[in-house]
């Protein structure tokens, strides 16, 4: 089976480079604006959804016309704990220079009081492994976190170098699911449709 991972559109914090994580935060007007132009991408207008909880991925849902998606907690964005709401340079100027090196490298990394990109990684592999009991293609809007962590789990990227340029988040990330969850790439950059007229 195929699943389609979507990220949210944007926020005003995405505008801003301050980290969203748990925060509930909505579309912007130029978020909202770019989704409402969007459809799913080819071959995944009637399949089963899937939603994150937060409000800019329900948001996100409902503009490109999923009807009814089924809430999951485990498609939430990683928690970034004490560094929510902030931009990197804010991060730094208040925990120095080294705090990305103490929080943690690839599966360790935890943010200050938040989750660390393991356990989000569980739940993702939790998620997969629920929908593939299902054999029918699905989409999920969710967040950057969970389309990183479905992109390591079905290339084994170990996160120690930058994400790579060939993931556009702009775009779906379609993943095989075997009839045990485990995931390959099948389209890493699938396109969202643009609305007729």
């Amino acid at each position: 089976m195929l699943i389609a991972l979507i990220r949210h559109g944007p926020t005003e914090w995405n505008a801003q480079h301050r980290v969203q994580g748990s925060v509930d935060t909505p579309l912007s007007e130029q978020g909202r604006a770019r989704m409402a132009r969007l459809l799913p991408p080819m071959g995944f207008e009637t399949v089963r959804s899937f939603c994150s909880p937060k409000l800019r991925a329900r948001q996100t849902a409902e503009l490109l016309g999923l009807k009814n998606p089924t809430i999951d907690e485990r498609l939430a964005e990683q928690n970034w704990g004490n560094w929510e709401g902030l931009t990197r340079a804010q991060m730094l100027a208040r925990d120095g220079d080294d705090a990305f090196t103490r929080a943690g490298r690839g599966l360790a990394f935890r943010p200050p009081g938040g989750e660390s990109t393991g356990e989000l990684q569980a739940r993702v592999i939790s998620f997969f492994v629920c929908v593939a009991e299902i054999p029918q293609d699905a989409i999920a809007v969710t967040h950057m976190g969970v389309l990183r962590a479905g992109y390591v789990l079905a290339t084994g990227w170990n996160m120690s170098t930058p994400m790579p340029a060939g993931l556009d988040l702009a775009a779906a990330l379609v993943l095989s699911l075997d009839a045990h969850g485990t995931p390959s790439v099948a389209v890493l950059n699938a396109p969202l449709r643009m609305r007729a007229g």
